[in-house]
């Protein structure tokens, strides 16, 4: 449960701030092995950005919409195979890294910037991938499409601009996200 909870960590530091995910980088050993120091900072950091995405818009009907990085694939994935089978961080890891390859592909994220995220995942031992067969694929596809964050069966994302700045609502056409699922699938 503990490093599954790494993965909404890190996602603060992409969503909204390059000197956190930056820190997030230098103490990473600190907070796999729960260094108390290093975890108070960190949770006082990411309470306030939650506080003041939540604060600028409380009916998420945009801004607060940053809070969901990862979460389109990663909510599909719980989905498919089963609530339990990955902790909700560790599906919303793997979800980051195919939101990252999007936003490569879409956004511009430089692929330094990528690379950065998924070995921050990877080092706090979170799942950057999983299995991924012709059938999950389209499991996966489908729930999407009936997500909460879908609109009109358009299936729509939250993307990196760079480490610290992302985009919301981005439509993504269903062969970009077989692309980003590629990019997941082990």
């Amino acid at each position: 449960e503990y490093i599954s909870g790494l993965a909404e960590v890190i996602k603060y530091g992409v969503i909204a701030d390059s000197r956190f995910f930056n820190e997030l980088e230098l103490h990473f050993s600190e907070l796999s092995s729960r260094h108390l120091g290093v975890l108070e900072e960190v949770i006082t950091r990411c309470c306030q950005i939650k506080a003041d995405v939540v604060s600028r818009d409380e009916t998420e009907s945009g801004l607060r919409q940053i809070l969901n990085f990862g979460h389109t694939i990663g909510h599909a994935i719980e989905a498919v195979c089963g609530y339990g089978r990955f902790l909700h961080g560790e599906a919303v890891a793997i979800g980051m890294v195919g939101a990252t390859y999007l936003s490569t592909k879409i956004c511009g994220l430089p692929e330094s910037e990528r690379a950065r995220i998924v070995n921050l995942l990877k080092s706090v031992d979170l799942p950057v991938a999983i299995r991924i067969t012709e059938r999950r694929r389209e499991k996966i596809l489908q729930a999407m499409k009936v997500d909460k964050k879908a609109q009109g069966g358009e299936i729509k994302f939250v993307l990196a601009k760079r480490i610290g700045e992302v985009v919301w609502g981005q439509t993504v056409r269903d062969q970009e996200i077989n692309m980003a699922l590629d990019a997941i699938s082990a």
